[in-house]
């Protein structure tokens, strides 16, 4: 996206953030730097291209380096950078830092400018690579992509180097699809109640529910008269029934 130097600075930048322990793609890790080992591992790792000797390695520089992690967690929390008081956190790391102009690599511009730090220390040489290419950012307002993986329990820093700004996650574990599951699990719940909620809502759903008649039920219906001389020929067989069991009745007690 930008010149090799300042893409290879600002992914190492993110490397040294996520030196530090804590969760990544939902798994706990350990901080990387706790040794001078430690950081001899990692600035060998990045030595042929950033220039930064791990023979520079020192206890006193173990403790600068991690300071330095800290300012750039701060920085990566910030971002997009906005304010005054997000702006001084990258004016702090620049104090003291110079630049020179250089051929540029292949493929590029015809010169470019390279940060001259304040010493031969690792932690200076870190400080330059790394705040140059911040200022690079600020100045053509691409802070934006700085950023801390979107996915659930991860906290790792990344840079999106991606000319669409795409870049949401880490490359540390399966977060982009662990993201895309729980979305694609969420789009079928929501259909899912959206057809219940329709059901519910329909005109079928509130209409009362027929039943199954009873036999007592049915013998009833046959027996209900519906012409006016089937009424009246019940009522009176209902009436000369009543008065022979009334008959009946009065003979037992007899």
């Amino acid at each position: 996206m930008f010149n090799a130097e300042v893409n290879r600075a600002l992914i190492s930048a993110a490397d040294l953030i996520n030196t530090a322990g804590g969760l990544k793609s939902a798994k706990t890790t350990p901080d990387v730097l706790d040794s001078v080992e430690g950081l001899k591992a990692f600035l060998a790792q990045r030595e042929p291209e950033l220039e930064w000797p791990s023979s520079k390695a020192t206890r006193k520089q173990l403790e600068k380096v991690r300071e330095l992690r800290e300012a750039l967690h701060r920085v990566w929390q910030s971002a997009p950078i906005t304010k005054p008081e997000e702006l001084a956190l990258i004016n702090d790391l620049l104090e003291g830092v110079g630049t020179r102009l250089v051929p540029a690599e292949e493929g590029e511009t015809a010169f470019r400018e390279r940060p001259i730090p304040v010493s031969d220390q690792i932690s200076d040489l870190i400080t330059a690579t790394v705040a140059a290419a911040l200022a690079h950012l600020v100045t053509r307002d691409e802070t934006s992509r700085l950023r801390i993986c979107r996915g659930d329990d991860c906290e790792a820093a990344i840079v999106d180097l991606t000319r669409n700004r795409s870049k949401l996650f880490c490359d540390y574990g399966n977060c982009a699809n662990r993201a895309h599951v729980r979305a694609y699990r969420a789009r079928q719940a929501a259909k899912r109640n959206g057809r219940t909620n329709d059901a519910a809502g329909s005109p079928e759903s509130s209409a009362p529910r027929l039943t199954k008649p009873s036999a007592a039920e049915k013998a009833d219906q046959l027996n209900r008269p519906t012409s006016a001389s089937a009424i009246a020929a019940k009522e009176f067989r209902d009436r000369m029934r009543a008065e022979l069991m009334d008959k009946r009745q009065k003979k037992a007690k007899k």
